[in-house]
């Protein structure tokens, strides 16, 4: 008999895949809220290396929603994040933030 969450097994990486897809093209293409989800980080002492980055952590943030909805806790997520991040030098507490100011900002569910 199949896992109840199957569909989960499915459909998280048709939309991470799809987040890719539409996102590719349109990198530089960030939004005024966008741009205040940035601002609000740099608020909080929220650091990553280098301004060209900011479509990156913005793309993060909106993953963020993604895994959060696909019910990923945000423990787990602050690992992930903090082993991509962590060896360019941002720490797990402004990980921990930048998660919770993701799902404010970005995630109409939470």
């Amino acid at each position: 008999m199949a896992s109840p969450r199957w569909p989960a097994r499915i459909v998280t990486p048709l939309m991470a895949g799809a987040v890719l897809l539409c996102t590719a093209g349109t990198a530089s293409a960030i939004t005024p809220h966008d741009v205040d989800f940035l601002n609000r980080l740099r608020g909080l002492g929220f650091n990553w290396p280098s301004p060209q980055e900011d479509a990156d952590i913005v793309n993060m943030g909106h993953q963020i929603c993604i895994d959060r909805w696909n019910d990923f806790s945000q423990d787990a997520l602050a690992q992930d994040i903090h082993g991509t991040l962590g060896p360019k030098g941002v720490n797990f507490s402004d990980v921990t933030t930048m998660i919770s100011l993701a799902e404010d900002m970005f995630c109409p569910y939470h």
